[in-house]
């Protein structure tokens, strides 16, 4: 690949996994390997392509969002230090004036408010003011994991008919774009809440979607769902560097030595666009020293005009790689006054772009139509400077397509107003590409880079009021299946600390079955991360297991029964969280056993959660899955029959019996449930 060559030291950076682009390898959850930090080979499309500055207002605040009722929500953002920012809802102040810090930062709190709206959101400050409407105050669920998360709305069970009624005002989706960062972020990548119609309820989490539905009709509030998963992840990229190194300082020693090697690389104040105003200086002296990027005066006399968009091994630049300036004045009219979209359509291979001299872009994948937002107070009604510096060293070389992919419009896309950017531009060759430094590297990762996932999808939303949280995720830490235990405990104390709303309701999806049906008495696969996930519901506050062992897909790790599982997760919120004690929630979960007097040949086991009764899966006459052993451990198929509320086992080969295990392979043999329909909690005795 052209970009190798191009950054022949980015591969020590980053490695691979973008959600849009590699989509594929993410569901399948494929490891790609690679070193400690596993990051990619060259440049990658999650790399940030314009510089954001911080707003006056965080971007999770906006027109259609959810706001934690009944609660003093956090809002937040930054202006001048000292400014004094002031919250209206309805018109009405909802508590004390925030005053920005040293920082800028700010912070102030709305409510209590009862479920319900619309309501309007005004936040004014000395010179800043935004207003948000169509606001509801409901319950937040933040919908977090690996590809069982992600997937889709559209890709689940009657995707059509689901599509076609997603139709609830009352539920609103912020998606978290994929972003995977060295250093926690303030930011996330730019997104704004969506209401579920079907235009948009299509791309939701399909878990977060079906349980947000049923919970909404149920309970009657509204629903916001902050979605933020990525496909092959594992616990420990979702988890703070801080929380790993207090809590398990021994298991991950090694990979966190190198981020922290890696970080203190960059340098303390290191910024990833002014590194590429040093690059380019560095690069190009004298045009540093006569500002090609924001002289608009500037003699281009010994400039050549070349064709744009053409390659430029076309027009007259025949053998030239490296790095080439394109000049271009651009004529703003009143009427496109405002933000605007710059799209400069396929370069080949990375550009460099600034506008009236502020760099406003740079991308590094070739072949990719670029666009970028150019903020109004770039923009100048009348004659304004574009400067395109590009990088390249494969054929075709330049700006690569059509000519109607080159043109500055509104970014709103509320008017007709287009400019055409073909035509004659001026050009200048400069250095050869062998004589390029490296190319600057920003702090980002790759989906296995320890704390990444954490530092670039949760750190930026935090402290958003929330009511709890889904976690659909386990397949990436299934060989560190004990490991886990302590993993994911790390995890739910350490997001319970930073989202600042006290030991809030997690909700773990336990793994569905996969893989050939069982055929021996143990075949462990997933069944230590199921109990891990188990162990994690019985040791941890406040935390609840919604089973999917019955609903999986053996051929596809990602069943598309997308319904089943939200529903069951709303079962264990709706007892957990929202009151109902009488609700079956859970299927039969094992408690303990003992061993029958006389004879101590069978084993009768116990359960809680077994609702109106222990019942065989309709259409099945023996009660299966249960496998038995002496002291030595050696299972063996087990007789198994129901009675009353208990489960009595015994084997013609087991005369004294000491273990028991039930479902103990990746897609077991199991039909205990209760008369509620839901399956029985997969476990073992000789834990």
């Amino acid at each position: 690949m052209i970009i190798v060559g191009l950054f022949p030291q980015a591969g020590k950076m980053m490695q691979n996994s973008f959600r849009p682009i590699m989509i594929l390898i993410l569901f399948l959850g494929m490891n790609l390997g690679g070193d400690l930090l596993a990051q990619p080979k060259g440049p990658q499309p999650w790399w940030p392509s314009q510089p954001r500055v911080l707003p006056f207002v965080h971007p999770l605040f906006g027109n259609d969002m959810v706001l934690q009722r009944e609660i003093k929500a956090p809002v937040w953002g930054w202006s001048d230090p000292g400014d004094q920012i002031q919250v209206l809802v309805d018109g009405k102040s909802s508590g004390p004036i925030a005053i920005a810090g040293g920082d800028g930062k700010w912070m102030a709190r709305v409510g209590p408010f009862p479920a319900g709206g619309p309501h309007e959101v005004v936040i004014s400050g000395k010179s800043k003011k935004e207003k948000f409407t169509n606001v509801l105050f409901g319950d937040v669920w933040l919908c977090s994991g690996q590809s069982n998360m992600n997937w889709p709305v559209r890709l689940s069970n009657n995707a059509e008919e689901e599509i076609k009624n997603a139709d609830h005002p009352h539920i609103r989706s912020f998606t978290v774009n994929f972003f995977p960062s060295l250093v926690p972020m303030q930011l996330p990548p730019e997104a704004k809440w969506e209401v579920c119609k079907p235009e948009f309820a299509r791309n939701f989490t399909g878990v977060g979607y079906f349980f947000a539905r049923e919970i909404n009709q149920k309970i009657k509030v509204p629903i916001g769902i902050i979605h933020s998963s990525v496909g092959a992840s594992a616990a420990e990229s979702w988890t703070s560097g801080s929380a790993l190194r207090k809590q398990m300082p021994d298991d991950f020693k090694d990979r966190l030595n190198e981020l922290d090697a890696t970080v203190s690389g960059y340098g303390s104040n290191f910024d990833f666009f002014k590194s590429l105003e040093k690059w380019i200086a560095k690069v190009d002296p004298e045009g540093a020293r006569q500002n090609y990027t924001s002289n608009p005066d500037l003699d281009t006399s010994d400039w050549s005009d070349i064709e744009v968009p053409k390659p430029w091994n076309e027009v007259g630049l025949k053998d030239h790689s490296g790095l080439v300036w394109f000049r271009k004045i651009i004529d703003i009219p009143e009427s496109m006054k405002g933000d605007l979209s710059l799209n400069l359509s396929v370069i080949n291979d990375s550009d460099i772009v600034w506008f009236n001299g502020k760099l406003v872009g740079s991308r590094q994948i070739p072949g990719n139509i670029r666009t970028y937002l150019l903020d109004s107070n770039l923009v100048k009604v009348g004659k304004n400077l574009l400067v395109v510096a590009i990088v390249s060293k494969s054929v075709p070389a330049g700006f690569c397509s059509q000519p109607a992919n080159m043109n500055i419009r509104q970014a709103s896309n509320s008017g007709n107003n287009i400019i055409p950017l073909k035509g004659i531009w001026k050009a200048k060759v400069c250095a050869k590409f062998d004589e390029l430094p490296q190319f600057p590297i920003p702090m980002v990762g790759h989906y296995k880079t320890i704390t990444g996932l954490y530092n670039g999808m949760i750190a930026p939303l935090e402290p958003y009021a929330i009511k709890g949280a889904l976690w659909y995720q386990g397949e990436a830490n299934g060989p560190f299946w004990l490991q886990y235990r302590r993993l994911l405990p790390t995890l739910i104390n350490d997001w319970r600390q930073r989202f600042d709303v006290g030991d809030f309701p997690f909700l773990i999806v336990s793994l569905a079955n996969l893989n050939k049906l069982q055929t021996q008495p143990t075949e462990p696969g997933w069944a230590e991360i199921r109990e891990s996930q188990w162990r994690t519901v019985r040791t941890i506050p406040n935390t609840g297991l919604a089973m999917t062992i019955d609903i999986g897909d053996p051929d596809n790790i990602h069943p598309r029964n997308k319904q089943e599982v939200g529903r069951r997760l709303s079962l264990v919120a709706r007892n957990l969280v929202y009151g109902e004690k009488d609700l079956v929630y859970s299927g039969p979960e094992f408690v303990k056993m003992q061993i029958e007097q006389p004879g101590g040949n069978k084993v009768r086991l116990y359960f809680k959660n077994i609702g109106g009764g222990l019942m065989i899966k309709p259409g099945d006459k023996k009660l299966t899955g249960f496998v038995i052993a002496g002291a030595d451990k050696k299972f063996v198929w087990a007789d198994a029959v129901i009675d009353g509320e208990t489960v009595v086992v015994s084997s013609s080969e087991i005369p004294e019996p000491k273990f028991v295990r039930y479902g103990w392979a990746w897609n077991p043999i199991v039909n205990l449930f209760n008369k509620e329909g839901l399956p029985a909690i997969t476990f073992r005795t000789d834990e």
